[in-house]
């Protein structure tokens, strides 16, 4: 038995009543700031590398903080920790799910198993049915301790093929019943479920070893139907019976059981239990209280009873596993109450005995009751969360300023970090605080964070400047090794550029996604991206004029990819506002930057008229996905395919500075945008930008003047192609499809008989 230990743990574990591991939505996200958890390797954040806390981390990433806090940079390196102790209270970083690969490789081993102890093939399940995919409805667990049982009993000098086939076909039954079922097509998601009934009992006449190892299943059966009570007595003869070949587990899943029955709601009892008990009188909870206590007090004598039986070692700790998650599930009120006064010493393990996962459990859903605020007052680490979470600045404020006149030091570094981190303007008591922390504090990064906002909303740029500069360049926040912190400290010294040039130093930003499961940190596996965030987007797109947007083009401390489409988009705009000699200087500049441009360059100063140049720009534009705005998205540096070319290089531009270009503004929080160099030039600009078509529009239009006055250029029946093809999607303007119809009735009256023509059999 021993070798198989582990995978029943495992197996068993699926078994447990546990609470929903906390996920976030969906919805857009921001790439360089990590919102709801910190990207550092959760064994150093847990020991005071917090880099920028956020008021929207998860609770647990608070506690740990308010941890760090509270001790210090010297306490909490002392303090007690355990492997990857935070990573298994905060729960499954994925939300529960488990990926189909998986579940296929699972079942396809079990399929495989039973192939070779039966000596035959066996049918695959059903097309369309879940398996056939890889969901499947049963603990993945359960089928690797399905395999190891099989191929056990397989080498048993009693093995027969009748005795194999009969402990396959009720296990199969078990599958059935927690939902995978091979022979059906239903969803296992669909009500009714079906009822299943339980695998045909072995005669008295087989053996004893093959009708103890079936009395497994059908305890197992049962469990998966619900019938707890059954399971539990089942399991619980198991455990009573001397040398069955199961009987040291047969207590522990009848205790498994026990529990899983005192907490067990039928799923359209779930919304009434939970509306009776949210209207229910002071009696009618203190009745019911009374009851959930005799549960409890019921299943903590099974436990003590399992860990009074030395016999039964390997199994004491889950067993108190179960007792502890009893205490949530049944009185939760009393235990979180329990938890939050152990927690609230920072100096003992929050790890022990799963304290700091269980109270995440019970806080889950009790912090988001109406009764958080009479649950707040059972620990001040837990009134810290709830006020941070609840953005409520004034209480931190006061709650600082009381710690601090009662001389509670460690109560007042938390306070201050929590007045800081919720204060758009920081008190000059504050300031002058949060500027004495020394660099070795937990909080320090978020309080020189906090003290750049302040400076910069008190329009103090030069001081927001100055702290900003130094922790930038700083070992603090090279340690920290947080790309999103040094985002956060990039953004806010961007915000208080003092020129053009001096903006584009903190223009790129590294992400600050794809989280190793395993450590917290950024995974190691692939380089995390370097980008322009949002707000330098906008900046770029309705920031500037064409002319500082030159300026920026040429500091060498961009990327060259991203200094020549800065640079395009200054050339096309000088193009599209009729500045001419502006447009040929800027060729010039951007055939010094984007070689791969030189062609397109050379012949638009050889042409002799703007008109012309500015056909020869367009068709450029079209080749290589040049546009006069600052894209999310590479500038090819060879020539598009021409018949997958469409025009589709710029939507409707803003007509005002600051206006929205589709960056992700919203997500990434952006701040306000620095107002520099030219900006007088910059509103003409935007104001005869504004006033444009979208590219498809605009190239359309252009495409038809072009057939008007230039009959016979052969670059036409493709241009009236592309025009075409664009108008079926994406960025379009109101005439859309006039502008359609045009194309087609000229492409096909005029040009018929080209392949352009062929490759249009319709409009629109």
């Amino acid at each position: 038995m021993k070798p198989v230990v582990p995978r029943i743990l495992a197996a068993l574990a699926a078994l447990a009543c546990i609470g929903a591991a906390h996920a976030s939505g969906g919805g857009p996200f921001d790439p360089y700031v990590n919102r709801s958890a910190p990207d550092i390797a959760l064994s150093r954040y847990e020991t005071g590398d917090l880099g920028v806390v956020m008021s929207s981390y998860n609770r647990l990433y608070l506690y740990a903080a308010w941890r760090s806090v509270i001790l210090g940079a010297d306490g909490i390196k002392k303090a007690p920790v355990e492997e990857a102790g935070l990573l298994r209270a905060i729960g499954n970083r994925h939300g529960g799910w488990m990926d189909a690969s998986e579940g296929a490789g699972g079942y396809k081993d079990w399929e495989q198993a039973v192939s070779t102890a039966l000596k035959k093939p066996v049918m695959a399940a059903r097309q369309g049915n879940s398996l056939v995919y890889g969901y499947i409805n049963c603990p993945l667990t359960s089928y690797s301790f399905a395999i190891t049982t099989l191929n056990g009993l397989a080498k048993r000098a009693d093995a027969t093929p009748e005795r194999l086939a009969a402990w396959v076909s009720s296990q199969r039954q078990v599958f059935r019943t927690c939902g995978d079922d091979p022979d059906s097509t239903r969803s296992p998601y669909e009500k009714p479920k079906p009822v299943i009934p339980p695998p045909v009992e072995l005669p008295a006449s087989e053996a004893l070893y093959w009708r103890q190892m079936q009395q497994y299943q059908l305890a197992s059966a049962a469990f998966y139907s619900e019938d707890y009570a059954r399971a539990s007595k089942l399991f619980a003869a198991i455990g009573a019976t001397d040398k069955h070949p199961l009987r040291g587990w047969g207590e522990y899943l009848s205790l498994r059981a026990q529990a899983r029955a005192a907490v067990y709601l039928q799923e359209d009892q779930r919304w009434n239990e939970a509306q009776a008990i949210r209207n229910e009188s002071p009696e009618a909870a203190a009745a019911r209280l009374t009851i959930q206590q005799k549960k409890l007090a019921g299943i903590q004598d099974s436990v003590t009873h399992i860990l009074a039986n030395p016999e039964l070692a390997s199994l004491h700790e889950a067993s108190r596993a179960i007792g502890r998650s009893m205490q949530v599930h049944l009185t939760p009120a009393l235990r979180f109450a329990e938890l939050s006064k152990l927690l609230d010493d920072p100096r003992a393990n929050p790890y022990k005995d799963d304290h700091l996962g269980d109270w995440r459990v019970l806080a889950d859903d009790l912090l988001q009751s109406p009764s958080r605020d009479k649950l707040r007052g059972s620990a001040s680490f837990v009134d810290w969360i709830v006020t941070i979470q609840q953005n409520q600045a004034a209480h931190a404020l006061a709650e600082w300023q009381r710690h601090v006149k009662e001389g509670n030091k460690p109560q007042a570094r938390a306070w201050l970090l929590a007045s800081a981190l919720l204060s758009t303007r920081l008190t000059p008591e504050q300031e002058q605080a949060a500027l004495q922390v020394p660099a070795s504090a937990p909080e320090y990064l978020t309080l020189r964070h906090a003290l750049a906002r302040h400076y910069r909303l008190a329009g103090q740029a030069d001081k927001a400047r100055a702290l900003t500069d130094a922790v930038l360049a700083s070992p603090v926040l090279t340690g920290a090794q947080s790309n999103s912190a040094r985002n956060q400290f990039l953004q806010e010294r961007f915000a208080v550029a003092t020129s053009p040039a001096d903006a584009a130093k903190y223009l790129l930003r590294t992400q600050a996604i794809d989280l190793d499961p395993d450590t917290g940190e950024l995974a190691k596996s692939r380089q995390p991206s370097v980008d322009i965030g949002a707000d330098g987007q906008r900046w770029l797109n309705s920031g500037l004029s064409a002319a500082d947007l030159l300026t920026v083009a040429a500091q060498p401390s961009l990327p060259a990819q991203w200094r020549a489409r800065i640079a395009t988009a200054a050339w096309m705009r000088f193009d599209l506002l009729r500045q001419h000699e502006a447009a040929l200087s800027a060729s010039r500049q951007v055939e010094q930057i984007a070689p791969a441009l030189a062609g397109l360059t050379t012949e638009y100063r050889k042409l002799p008229g703007a008109p012309e140049r500015h056909h020869a720009l367009l068709l450029g534009a079209l080749n290589y996905g040049m546009s006069p705005m600052f894209q999310g998205y590479a500038m090819a540096d060879k020539p598009r395919d021409r018949e997958n070319t469409l025009a589709d290089m710029w939507c409707k531009m803003p007509a005002k500075a600051g206006e929205g270009y589709m960056e992700n503004t919203d997500a990434e929080e952006s701040l306000p945008l620095p107002s520099l160099g030219d900006t007088a030039t910059r509103d003409k600009e935007l104001a005869q930008l504004g006033t444009l078509k979208t590219a498809t529009g605009y190239i359309g239009d252009a495409v038809l003047a072009r057939a008007k006055a230039q009959p016979n250029d052969p670059a036409l029946p493709w241009l009236l192609y592309v025009t075409v093809q664009s108008t079926r999607g994406g960025c379009l303007d109101a005439d859309v499809k006039t502008l359609s119809k045009s194309a087609f009735s000229l492409l096909h009256k005029r040009y018929g008989n080209t392949e352009w023509a062929t490759k249009t059999p319709y409009y629109y």
